[in-house]
């Protein structure tokens, strides 16, 4: 059995963060009246200031992070990240495109833009350019 990497206290932090963000939206989702047409709670405001400070903790503790762990914690804050290879040894991260969506795994075909500054020579160095040029540009 392949030994797992030890899990950073950085990670665990932000999982705490995330996990506590989820319930909050969890609650309000179980909240939802069919009949009445309206949910029973309302939208309870520290989902926005975790997603705020998660998003912050990513960008300052990224180098204790596996990449992996950023991505999915990306996809949690309702980011879209999508990881290109140009097959001359660039990658870039971009969140901009199309594609349709659908509830099951299925084939698609999607739009990706990545503009000419995105591509860098590493995975890591993407990733540094999505958390620090691209969220801000949005």
């Amino acid at each position: 059995m392949k030994d797992m990497p030890a899990i950073s206290t950085e990670q665990l932090y932000i999982e705490r963060l995330s996990n506590r963000r989820y319930e909050y939206i969890e609650e309000r989702e179980n909240s939802w009246e069919e009949e009445a047409g309206h949910y029973s709670v309302e939208e309870n405001p520290d989902i926005d200031v975790l997603a705020t400070l998660i998003l912050e903790k990513l960008k300052e503790w990224r180098k204790n992070l596996t990449f992996e762990f950023i991505f999915e914690e990306l996809t949690k804050l309702g980011q879209a990240p999508c990881l290109l290879y140009d097959d001359n040894g660039h990658f870039a991260i971009s969140g901009d495109g199309f594609c349709s969506i659908s509830e099951e795994v299925q084939d698609w075909a999607g739009e990706v833009f990545v503009k000419k500054d995105q591509w860098r020579k590493t995975i890591r160095e993407a990733l540094d350019y999505y958390l620090d040029i691209y969220l801000q540009e949005e």
